[in-house]
């Protein structure tokens, strides 16, 4: 380790880390722009600028490495004019429209600009502007202002190193220079918006949460991304029960700093339901029913002769699952499957550069494996299906995209079917009992990732309307078959009780996953499908 002072404070860092991270060990921010801890260092921006005892000049904190013995000020007279000074001329050309700028809240320029601007400027000129770039729609999901651009190039290197797309470019000379995509072309690659991501101005903006909402009235909650077997870390952004964007959070196992658009856009409507509370088909309609007749009904289904059958999903926790089997299949002794659809091949860049390709379509088909449930292809679902001769219990109506096929319409026309759903699908609509379930962001659990890895996903806000979690509804069969169980079953504790009884969880407690990005199973997760 190398031992250097900074600000008069003795810093311990491994030998390679620059000066901005060596004095964010010990809580002091270096402005940056142009750097970013995923992107290559550039140095372009001058706004880290600090002084080193012996050094002539003031030397980028960025590109600078920390050096035994090294004695560094971030905050002398020097630093303070030279910022000021770099301040000043980013300020020359950019607009001053926080007001109606949607970046307003989270923009570097605004809170650089307080913290180490100058209160006058010196500027005499008309401001350059780019006519025919302002809210111009390069791709799918990002819109350019180049008005506010810096030339930090950030999002360039992104498509250089991270996306390897290479798609934007700095295009014309000097005072002129503004991004493009290199050909021309719209800026579509799968991970476009983390360009918007980096972009440390208002100069790109990420279409879809554009005007929805001012950052400061956010929420924010932490957890997974539900798209695929990856398990990419986010942030879902809230407000009043709406979910109005979902942001990558850092872990450099799984995903690094970035995610796929894909992914990114799971967040549009992600808590809105069609199925608001339980119904049973009487005369060939759905009546409403209270929770209260709900679980009655759905126990005698479940008891029925010829048995039920259980279609389960790899969209549940593992808390979930471990209910599954614990209630469905070993106390009730049904059969039960989970269903795998390989979907679109998705990838991402970890913190280390190296991509992570995705398995299948759901965020916990490593969980089931790793329990014990049997995972089944389209095929085997729809034979398993067809074969039932009693009633089916669906915990998932988008547990497999067969189940919103015409061949699972007439498969289940005739057939007694509960379905446990949030929204409208040919599942729901032809089914005996339709039960409310709570959307991802409404309830809690951990998910297993193809790498291996067990996370967290917290609760953005409580189930709406009359949804309930799928372990609440788990845990009341129980209370109604007068099956003995912890009367507190909360996710913490089913998972307690799991990692007690499923090796590959062993050792792990939810507070650890609260504190960490994620642990590694006990036992390495194969390929699933």
């Amino acid at each position: 380790m190398l031992k250097l002072t900074i600000d008069g404070t003795e810093v311990q860092v491994a030998p390679g880390t620059n000066l901005v991270e060596a004095a964010a060990t010990i809580g002091i921010d270096i402005p940056t722009y142009c750097y970013h801890p995923g992107l290559s260092v550039v140095g372009q921006c001058r706004i880290c600028f600090v002084e080193v005892e012996g050094m002539p000049r003031l030397v980028t904190a960025c590109s600078t490495e920390a050096r035994d013995g090294m004695v560094v000020l971030t905050a002398s007279p020097r630093v303070k004019d030279a910022r000021a000074a770099v301040m000043e001329f980013l300020l020359e050309n950019h607009p001053l429209d926080c007001p109606v700028c949607d970046q307003a809240g989270e923009c570097f320029l605004q809170d650089y600009s307080v913290e180490h601007g100058l209160d006058t400027t010196h500027m005499v000129d008309i401001r350059r502007t780019f006519p025919g770039l302002e809210r111009r729609l390069i791709g799918p999901h990002v819109v350019q202002n180049q008005n506010r651009c810096i030339h930090c190039t950030r999002c360039v290197r992104f498509t250089q190193e991270i996306s390897e797309t290479h798609d934007l470019t700095m295009k014309s000379r000097g005072n002129h220079s503004y991004i493009d995509t290199f050909d021309g072309g719209p800026f579509d690659n799968p991970w476009s918006a983390c360009a918007a991501d980096v972009c440390p101005v208002g100069a790109l903006t990420v279409k879809e949460f554009r005007f929805r909402a001012r950052v400061w009235h956010l929420e924010d909650t932490e957890s997974i991304c539900p798209g695929c077997s990856i398990g990419c870390n986010v942030t879902v952004g809230h407000l009043d029960r709406e979910v109005h964007r979902f942001l990558p959070r850092h872990n450099a196992e799984v995903n690094g700093w970035w995610m796929c658009d894909y992914g990114r856009c799971l967040a549009q409507g992600i808590e809105e339901r069609d199925v608001a509370r339980p119904a049973a088909r009487s005369g060939g309609e759905l009546r409403p029913i209270a929770w209260s007749e709900a679980v009655p009904m759905l126990v005698e289904l479940l008891q029925s002769r010829p048995a039920a059958r259980v279609v389960a999903s790899a969209n549940l926790s593992n808390e979930v699952l471990y209910l599954v089997k614990k209630v469905l299949v070993g106390q009730l002794g049904l059969e039960v499957v989970v269903p795998v659809d390989r979907g679109r091949p998705r990838r991402i860049k970890n913190g280390h550069g190296q991509w992570i390709d995705s398995v299948d379509a759901h965020p916990n088909s490593g969980g089931a494996r790793l329990l014990g449930l049997p995972l089944v292809d389209a095929g085997q679902l729809a034979r398993f299906v067809g074969a039932a001769n009693g009633p089916l219990l669906m915990l998932d109506e988008r547990a497999h995209p067969w189940l919103a096929s015409d061949e699972a319409a007439a498969t289940l026309a005739a057939r007694t079917v509960a379905v446990f759903a949030r929204c409208e699908t040919v599942l729901t609509r032809s089914a005996s009992l339709l039960l409310p379930a709570a959307s991802w962001v409404e309830t809690e659990g951990t998910y297993t990732s193809s790498t291996g890895r067990v996370q967290l996903a917290r609760a953005a806000f409580t189930p709406g309307a009359q949804a309930w979690p799928a372990w609440r509804l788990l845990h009341g069969l129980q209370a109604a078959l007068g099956i003995p169980s912890d009367p507190d079953a909360r996710p913490e504790r089913l998972f307690a009780e799991l990692t007690a009884t499923v090796p590959a969880f062993t050792g792990m407690t939810y507070r650890g996953l609260a504190r960490q990005p994620g642990l590694p199973v006990a036992a390495e997760v194969s390929d699933v499908g």
